[in-house]
């Protein structure tokens, strides 16, 4: 019987973990270029213990059958891209991350590119930082720059102010997806220069979040999540029979 509190207990648990992760999916529809998560559970069978130890794993026994969650992953597929004419609006159209240096020197990477410029004329990331070019963070100064899809950024009078820092994780480095579809890499890892992108100014990309999907993926995890309940509530209370039936033995 207390195969069945574990069993419907970490489905429980497993499902609750669900319905935020779409939750948080959902509050973020409109931050630009957000990636949603999808969520991976293990198979509902004969889970095996390990023993995690870096990028290894040693098999130290068996427990009863549980449903635990495997993994969270991004979606690397695209937003819809949308033209706004706004100068400080700029979509990444291909692989990589506009890279912005937070408020204490952290480093941020994101595809929000819903800019904005500070007092003393520094592109920012508004509520993140100054967003990042290869020699540091970029003065434009004005609202009459101009940025090629290679990244060069250039004043109003034609100057070349510099290049933007596109950027991209190193091969099976694993990001760590914090609010606003911001970024990190793990630390003491150096991010590696994307290729194969270009920027359009004046375009927006809108998040890869699915409403209609995300909708139904929540009404099957919140039924799922009320059918565990119920099921506990049965063992629960055959239990209670059970002890009361043999204490009147």
């Amino acid at each position: 019987m207390l195969n069945g509190f574990y069993t419907i207990a970490s489905g429980m648990l497993a499902q609750q973990r669900h319905l935020g992760l779409i939750g948080n999916n959902l509050v973020n529809m409109e931050t630009p270029g957000f990636r949603g998560e999808r969520m991976v559970f293990t198979t509902f069978q004969h889970e095996l213990m390990v023993r995690k130890e870096a990028y290894s794993r040693t098999p130290i026994g068996s427990a009863s059958p549980i449903t635990l969650v495997d993994d969270v992953i991004t979606t690397g597929n695209s937003g819809v891209y949308r033209q706004t004419d706004h100068p400080f609006d700029l979509a990444l159209d291909g692989p990589g991350y506009l890279a912005v240096t937070g408020n204490e020197g952290q480093l941020y990477l994101t595809r929000n590119g819903q800019l904005d410029m500070d007092t003393e004329g520094y592109l920012i990331l508004p509520g993140v930082g100054r967003v990042q070019g290869m020699d540091g963070p970029l003065q434009i100064r004005d609202a009459g720059f101009t940025v090629l899809p290679d990244g060069t950024v250039n004043s109003s009078a034609g100057r070349r102010l510099g290049t933007l820092r596109v950027v991209s994780p190193p091969a099976d480095t694993r990001l760590t997806h914090l609010s606003n579809g911001m970024y990190q890499l793990p630390d003491g890892t150096e991010p590696e220069t994307a290729v194969g992108f270009q920027l359009l100014q004046g375009t927006r990309e809108s998040s890869n979040v699915d409403y209609n999907r995300e909708m139904a993926s929540f009404i099957e995890a919140q039924r799922a999540f009320q059918s565990c309940s119920s099921a506990l509530q049965i063992i629960d209370n055959m239990n209670r029979r059970s002890a009361g039936q043999i204490a009147a033995v």
